[in-house]
């Protein structure tokens, strides 16, 4: 099915009886999700597996919208066949798989260091997660914004802290618990750039929708150069960028999150802009920095300065220079 605008799927009648069958059917073999976010994130999976051609933000657009009208008589007047049984139970394989994998990171996580965690703490390790997910996932597709907070919220509701502590440890996940580290450490850092590139945008690039890693980096630069500005640990000697980068576009671009800028970070967007600008006119003819290489679905940014590192890899040891 053509895309037409970001709601066509979900008004389309056949794509809503085919989603409402698939609900009913998901809850008569599995129990439906008890939070809206892990039920937006449940029609989220099912309408990319019955249209998967459809981009990222079509998904979110339309499932938003069923749940926004959906009530207990659209499932209890669903009709379920073979067809829409089939595509719950894969919507349920799919899931399972997300949450087994993410759980395995975060057992290994905890095990191994240990950190003191309330629900707050929980949230922020498990949104951490979420762009480590692939380099453990068979499946590459990139998560959208409906599935990756439905699997927060289901993850952030059901760990188990004892239970992990007491789990049998994955060797599979050691190498992946160590870069979550990293990138927990490294959030405050994530924090300031992601506030910079919404303060950039805010002021000098208010059309934008997809943020590119080139503008991340120029953030980075930045605030790499201001760290005290932003009460940053000066001392923090190991940035591993493309993590970094990773986690900011996972922030900005999947979830959707633009963090309020604070002055610090709407001073320095003055830099990143002379930065782009000097970029630009530097390579007029090559890659525009505001922008990235962005694929089709508009998420999966190609940029050499996003992460391909997998498990394994070292990082990096230069900063991104821009101008």
């Amino acid at each position: 099915m053509p895309s037409k605008d970001l709601t066509s799927a979900a008004r389309d009648p056949e794509v809503t009886a085919t989603l409402m069958s698939g609900l009913s059917a998901y809850g008569r073999l599995y129990g439906l999700p008890n939070s809206p976010e892990q039920v937006r994130g449940l029609i989220g999976t099912l309408l990319r597996l019955y249209l998967p051609e459809e981009p990222a933000a079509l998904i979110d657009a339309a499932a938003q919208q069923v749940l926004d009208g959906l009530t207990p008589d659209d499932l209890k007047n669903a009709i379920v066949d073979r067809a829409t049984s089939a595509l719950a139970k894969e919507a349920h394989r799919w899931q399972q798989h997300l949450e087994q994998q993410a759980q395995g990171i975060l057992v290994t996580y905890v095990q191994r260091y240990r950190p003191n965690l309330t629900p707050e703490t929980l949230r922020t390790i498990v949104t951490s997660v979420m762009p480590l997910l692939g380099g453990v996932m068979a499946d590459q597709r990139p998560l959208t914004r409906s599935e990756a907070l439905g699997l927060i919220s289901q993850i952030v509701q059901t760990f188990n802290v004892d239970g992990a502590i007491a789990a049998a440890i994955d060797p599979t996940y050691l190498v992946i618990a160590e870069i979550l580290a990293t990138a927990l450490a490294q959030r405050p850092m994530a924090e300031a750039v992601g506030e910079t590139v919404t303060a950039y945008v805010k002021s000098h690039a208010p059309t934008l929708i997809n943020i590119g890693a080139d503008l991340i980096a120029a953030a980075l630069s930045a605030v790499l150069k201001n760290q005290v500005d932003f009460n940053i640990d000066t001392q923090l000697s190991v940035i591993d960028e493309k993590l970094l980068i990773e986690q900011v576009n996972f922030q900005l671009n999947i979830l959707q999150q633009s963090p309020p800028p604070s002055k610090a970070a709407w001073a320095i967007a003055d830099q990143v802009n002379t930065a782009v600008e000097q970029y630009r006119q530097n390579r007029a003819s090559s890659v525009d920095v505001t922008a990235g290489l962005v694929s089709g679905d508009g998420l999966s940014v190609s940029s050499p300065l996003t992460s391909t590192r997998r498990p394994g890899d070292h990082p990096p040891t230069d900063s991104p220079a821009l101008g």
